[in-house]
């Protein structure tokens, strides 16, 4: 397993994204935003898109949905589970765990936890599946989180992003941090040296001399094609499993009704049956060499994280 390709769909839509006007990312507040549009959500449609596109290359995958939005969905959800999917939590509702420009925690951590374990709730009531990965909204994640997950149970995140272009993180480096999974130091992100009751699986990056791109997917797939996120998978697969992910927004055909708050209209110039050929071009390319988070942990985290 060590060599597979962890695909993964994050499950959210447009107005989830960072620069949207209604920072929680709740059908009230977007609504609210938007005044007369009637139904704002554009990628529940192309759920079903995504779920074709997997099983057609028999491909198990995670789906890390936002508990807010599986909640007002619950079918969508079910569906997903019910194909066989991993089923992780995505945060409860899509709103930053702390301040991008400030790196200042937006809440404690009891009531992170709390926020937290109601999200999983939701998501294991709905499903009756475990859900035992996380990823950060906005992949915005910090150690004090990492811990809190640990102290909830939970047996994974799936949120660092090394990179030369962006920091996500609330620390100026990371030590140590490629794209293979390791333990992190408690009350940071950097790689430890003991072992943990969780796993961090970073994010792929495609090294072009000293700068890193980032090749996981999302909004890199959608503006700078298939190539670049193949060639980061290429790379990271020699350290060690690597991560895959898309949304089933990016598959969108529709127009996006942005706000006239919308800073970054320019997010969405690329979607739609050009983003769904990417997609599948890179699944293609990953024939039998797959594998959900849930099936990676089975070899067990001491071998992932260079123990045993």
């Amino acid at each position: 397993m060590s060599n597979r390709v962890i695909v993964s769909v994050d499950v959210e839509d447009w107005y989830h994204g960072p620069t949207a006007a209604a920072r929680f990312g709740t059908r009230n507040d977007v609504a609210q935003a938007l005044g007369s549009v009637p139904q704002p959500e554009r990628g529940l449609p192309y759920l079903d898109v995504a779920l074709g596109l997997l099983a057609e290359r028999n491909i198990r995958a995670t789906f890390f949905w936002v508990a807010e939005y599986a909640r007002r969905f619950p079918d969508a959800l079910r569906r997903c589970a019910a194909a066989g999917h991993e089923i992780a939590c995505h945060g409860l509702t899509h709103y930053p765990k702390f301040d991008p420009a400030t790196k200042r925690p937006n809440f404690t951590p009891d009531e992170f936890k709390a926020r937290t374990a109601e999200a999983r709730k939701i998501l294991q009531d709905l499903t009756g599946q475990p859900v035992t990965g996380y990823r950060a909204p906005n992949a915005y994640i910090a150690g004090w989180m990492l811990d809190a997950l640990e102290d909830l149970g939970f047996a994974y995140d799936s949120s660092v992003s090394v990179n030369s272009i962006y920091n996500k993180t609330d620390e100026p480096q990371l030590d140590g941090v490629d794209s293979r999974p390791y333990f992190p130091t408690r009350g940071a992100l950097r790689r430890g040296t003991v072992a943990r009751g969780i796993v961090e699986f970073p994010w792929p990056f495609l090294a072009v001399g000293p700068v890193k791109i980032q090749s996981a997917g999302g909004p890199y797939l959608r503006f700078f094609g298939s190539g670049l996120v193949q060639a980061g998978l290429r790379q990271a697969l020699r350290r060690g499993p690597a991560v895959f992910y898309f949304h089933p927004v990016d598959m969108c055909r529709e127009a996006i009704p942005l706000p006239f708050s919308w800073k970054r209209p320019m997010m969405w110039w690329f979607k739609g049956d050009l983003v769904r050929r990417r997609i599948a071009r890179v699944l293609d390319g990953l024939r039998g060499r797959t594998a959900a988070f849930d099936e990676v942990l089975q070899v067990g985290a001491d071998k992932l994280c260079g123990g045993g």
